[in-house]
């Protein structure tokens, strides 16, 4: 069968690093990663042009994982150093073994690119049909564990959903497995939605590379067929390591939350639950991080118009006060918003955010800040705030993964979380969130 390729004018891939750079017009490369199989072939069929192929081995750097760290173009392969400019061809290229590529084209006279040729008209990518994977044991074992214990503890009405943050999407990351991980808990326990923190990506490719792996994230969670929410986080904003290629807030509503505006509620009647979705960053701001004037407005409307017998959820990419940030030491708006947030505490059942890439429960407030590790398969333990828990995490196993089922029920002002992979479960019962 044939996969379609996207091309890039302008794009070079680096001989140095295999690393993409703009600026080339005499160039056409692929900006996404590719993943071959031994027998795979690329065949040109249009002899006025030569390509040349880079190829990445899955392998995964510990600094990726293990410290304060970005994989290059998002991308956890190492460049196998083999392209150059005296290797570009002609002839048919077939794969021996399993390796990431990216394709660089050039026309046999020099000329420029004009950006209206059809890569998949100038080069063919032939693949052997593969079955579909299947689903790893530890995967298996996992699911089959935390389906028991949520019908074990679930009570009749009560809501469940899937929530996860951070995923940051990376090639040869972990990501396939999250998804195959939720979609077989749907399976087994029935969510009423997913819900998404925010940073789906890095935010370091261009914004067609951004968006093809937003849609991806999101499409493998729409395969539930319910619900799924989320929440902007700062990096996709699509801003981070100096990217020129920003998405406008408009944009990012748009990709992200298929809604006008960056804040919304969702109201379940049946059980008297709002639940309520804020907007944390401004890459355009002095201060980036926190919840300007237009968004405190509104919330404030939110929770003055929620009745008092309702029971509200707030989820936001970050934490409402900056003793529970690193990177921030001030946020914008935060005196003004928690004082609406206390003022409206007995409406609160939690307040639940993603962003530091580690897991704490605080009871210091009028109601409980619940902070969300990350999904993506990270653990460092530096530059987090005091307190925070980062769990052990390791490639191919159990700990791997990190989200949580989470199980809402307002008549006993209740949520009830239940970790997938590594970290542990936890409750908020009548205000205050303990650790189980």
């Amino acid at each position: 069968m044939k996969l379609s390729l996207t091309g890039l004018a302008g794009m070079k891939i680096r001989a140095v690093d295999g690393c993409q750079e703009l600026g080339h017009p005499e160039m056409l490369s692929t900006p996404l990663f590719y993943l071959a199989q031994p027998g795979d072939i690329l065949r040109l069929m249009d002899s006025e042009y030569k390509f040349n192929v880079a190829t990445y081995a899955a392998e995964v750097k510990d600094c990726w994982i293990y410290t304060y760290d970005y994989a290059p173009d998002e991308s956890w392969t190492v460049y196998r150093q083999d392209l150059s400019g005296n290797s570009y061809k002609q002839d048919d290229y077939m794969f021996t073994e399993c390796v990431y590529f990216r394709v660089c084209l050039r026309k046999m006279n020099g000329t420029a690119f004009e950006g209206s040729e059809e890569l998949n008209r100038i080069l063919s990518f032939e693949k052997n049909a593969a079955s579909p994977p299947e689903m790893k044991p530890w995967i298996r074992n996992e699911v089959e564990r935390v389906a028991k214990h949520v019908m074990d503890v679930r009570e009749k009405n009560e809501l469940s959903f899937a929530l996860l943050t951070d995923t940051h999407y990376t090639v040869n990351g972990t990501w396939d497995d999250t998804s195959a991980s939720i979609q077989q808990l749907h399976k087994e326990v029935g969510f009423d939605g997913i819900i998404h923190l925010g940073d789906f990506t890095d935010g370091m490719t261009t914004r067609e590379v951004s968006r093809y792996y937003v849609e991806q994230v999101l499409g493998d969670l729409k395969k539930c067929k319910i619900p799924v929410w989320a929440t902007l986080g700062n990096h996709d904003t699509n801003y981070f390591r100096d990217n020129p290629d920003l998405f406008s807030l408009k944009e990012q509503c748009e990709l992200y939350l298929g809604r006008d505006e960056p804040r919304y509620s969702i109201d379940f009647g049946a059980h008297k639950l709002r639940f309520i979705f804020l907007d944390s960053f401004d890459p355009d701001e002095t201060m980036r991080y926190g919840y300007n004037a237009a968004c405190i407005q509104w919330l404030d409307k939110q929770l003055e118009n929620t009745p008092d017998d309702w029971r509200i959820v707030i989820f936001s990419h970050l934490a409402p006060i900056s003793r529970l940030q690193y990177w921030a030491k001030e946020i914008r708006g935060e005196i003004e918003l928690m004082g609406l947030l206390n003022n409206h505490a007995g409406k609160i059942l939690a307040f639940i955010n993603g962003h530091n890439h580690a897991d704490l429960l605080d009871n210091e407030e009028g109601f409980p800040i619940i902070s969300m590790v990350n999904s993506k398969c990270e653990a460092f333990t530096e530059y987090k705030p005091e307190a925070f828990i980062t769990p052990g995490r390791k490639l191919g196993e159990l700990s791997q993964e990190a989200f949580d089922i989470m199980l809402v029920n307002t008549e006993k002002r209740q949520i009830r979380f239940a970790r997938f992979g590594a970290g542990k479960n936890k409750e908020v019962t009548h205000g205050r969130a303990e650790w189980l």
